[in-house]
């Protein structure tokens, strides 16, 4: 288990969209330390999505999401989601240490 998790906020205009990819509350995060980083034309702080951690299914259901939001190809959605990672808005979650609920 990881010292810290990361769950999706409820009160996110996004909560729907994540949570029918992720078809859970909890989202996989590479750190829970948020970066700074250019979304479409403006500047928010994203987490990464640990790829690696998503099952087959939400994998599948983020190229999904990704190849109709953005108008690409699959195989493009997926070489980006496998080289680039994908970010989930800082504001679309909670990332705490679990050490200090244990």
């Amino acid at each position: 288990m990881s010292a810290w998790a990361c769950h999706l906020m409820q009160s996110s205009p996004r909560y729907e969209k994540w949570r029918e990819i992720l078809q859970s509350d909890i989202a996989p995060i590479i750190s829970p330390t948020p970066i700074n980083s250019l979304l479409g034309a403006e500047m928010a702080d994203v987490f990464r999505l640990n790829i690696v951690k998503l099952t087959a299914d939400q994998r599948a259901r983020l190229i999904d999401f990704i190849v109709q939001k953005f108008n690409v190809a699959k195989a493009t959605a997926e070489a980006e989601i496998e080289t680039t990672g994908f970010p989930i808005r800082a504001a679309d979650v909670v990332a705490f240490d679990q050490r200090f609920f244990n």
